[in-house]
C-alpha cells in the first residue's frame, strides 16, 4: 500500500465514523491544542552535539577566567579581587537571566547561568575575605542569601540549572548554619552532621521524586545519586562504633534496594548494592578474620555477591529499565 492509499483509506474511516480525530492523535502521540493545532510529543534528546559544545566551551571559558584572574591576581587590589570573582559572576548571572528569557530553547542563558553559579558563592567568600569577615556566621549568612537568590531565579525563569544551583547553595547554608550554632571543629559534632547528611540525603531523594515531570527533571538523576550516597555513606559511618546499627544497616540498605524498584530509580539501586557490599564485608572482616571459618565466609561472601549482582540486574530489568534516575 502506497502512502497516498493509505491517506486516503484513513481519510475514509474518519469520514464513516469508524476512526476520529483523537483516537488517532492517541496512537500517534499527538496532543491537540485549542486551536486545532497539532504538536508530537518527541522525548527529548539525552545528547546533542550543540550540548556538547556548549559544556565543552563553558568549561573551557571557566579554565581560561580562572588562568587569567590567577595571573593577574596579585596585581588587583581588594575592589579588583572583587570585580573579577563576584562582579563577573553577577555579570555572568544577568547575562544568562537575559538570553534564558529571550531565547529559552537555544539554551545559551543555562551556560551563562552555569558560569556565574561557579563563581559567585567564590566571589561572595573573596569579599568577605577582603573585608575580613570570614568566620562562621557571616559565611552562613552569605550563602543563606546566594540561596535565596537563585530560589527567586528559579521561580521566575524555571530552569532546572537554576534549580541545582539553589539546592547546592541551600545544602551549603545548612551546613554552615548548623556550624555557626554548634562552634568548634567539625569533626568534634560527628554524630550531629552525619545524621544531617542522612536529612540530607532523604530531601534530596524526595526532591527526586517530585522532579520526574517537568522541567526540573534534568537533575533528578544527580539529586537521585548524591542523596542515596549521603544517606546510606552517612549511615554507613554509624555501624563502627554500635551493635544495634550493625543490624539495623541490613534492614537500611535491603529497603534501598525495594524503595529502588518503587521509585524506579537506578542510582539508588546501585548505591544500595553497593553499600550493601560494603557492610556485608565490613560485618565478616569484623567478625570472622581472625577465626577458623573465615575462608569459609570468604566463599560465601562472594556467592553473596553473586547474588545481589544478579538481584540488582534482575530490579533494574524488571523495574527500572524504562526510567533512568
Amino acid at each position: 500500500m502506497t502512502k497516498e492509499e493509505l491517506l486516503q483509506e484513513l481519510s475514509s474511516k474518519i469520514s464513516s465514523g469508524e476512526l476520529n480525530k483523537s483516537e488517532i492523535m492517541t496512537r500517534l502521540n499527538i496532543a491537540v491544542t485549542s486551536g486545532e493545532s497539532a504538536v508530537v510529543h518527541n522525548e527529548p534528546s539525552r545528547f546533542s552535539p550543540t550540548k556538547m559544545l556548549y559544556v565543552l566551551g563553558a568549561a573551557i571559558a571557566l579554565i581560561g577566567i580562572i588562568i587569567f584572574v590567577g595571573q593577574i591576581w596579585d596585581q588587583l587590589g581588594s575592589f579588583g579581587h572583587i570585580a573579577v570573582t563576584l562582579g563577573m559572576g553577577l555579570i555572568l548571572a544577568i547575562m544568562g537571566a537575559v538570553l534564558l528569557r529571550q531565547k529559552p530553547a537555544d539554551k545559551i542563558g543555562a551556560v551563562f547561568h552555569s558560569l556565574g553559579g561557579l563563581l559567585i558563592p567564590g566571589g561572595a567568600v573573596v569579599l568577605l575575605n577582603e573585608m575580613n569577615l570570614v568566620t562562621a556566621w557571616p559565611l552562613a549568612l552569605t550563602f543563606g542569601v546566594i540561596f535565596l537568590f537563585y530560589l527567586m531565579l528559579c521561580m521566575v525563569q524555571k530552569s532546572a540549572v537554576l534549580t541545582f544551583f539553589a539546592i547546592a547553595n541551600g545544602t551549603v547554608f545548612i551546613y554552615l548554619i548548623v556550624q555557626a550554632i554548634l562552634g568548634g571543629a567539625f569533626y568534634q559534632h560527628g554524630d550531629v552532621y552525619a545524621y544531617l547528611t542522612m536529612a540530607i540525603g532523604v530531601s534530596y531523594l524526595l526532591l527526586a521524586h517530585a522532579f520526574r515531570s517537568g522541567w526540573n527533571q534534568p537533575v533528578v538523576s544527580a539529586l537521585s545519586f548524591f542523596g542515596s550516597v549521603g544517606f546510606f555513606g552517612a549511615a554507613f559511618t554509624r555501624v563502627f562504633d554500635s551493635t544495634p546499627w550493625q543490624m539495623f544497616y541490613f534492614l537500611l540498605v535491603i529497603g534501598g534496594l525495594f524503595l529502588s524498584a518503587h521509585l524506579r530509580s537506578r542510582s539508588l539501586l546501585i548505591v544500595s548494592t553497593m553499600f550493601l557490599i560494603a557492610h556485608v564485608s565490613y560485618i565478616t572482616g569484623e567478625y570472622f578474620a581472625d577465626s577458623i571459618g573465615w575462608p569459609v565466609a570468604l566463599i560465601l561472601l562472594g556467592f553473596i555477591f553473586i547474588g545481589l549482582g544478579y538481584v540488582s540486574i534482575t530490579i533494574n530489568k524488571k523495574y527500572i529499565k524504562s526510567v533512568v534516575a
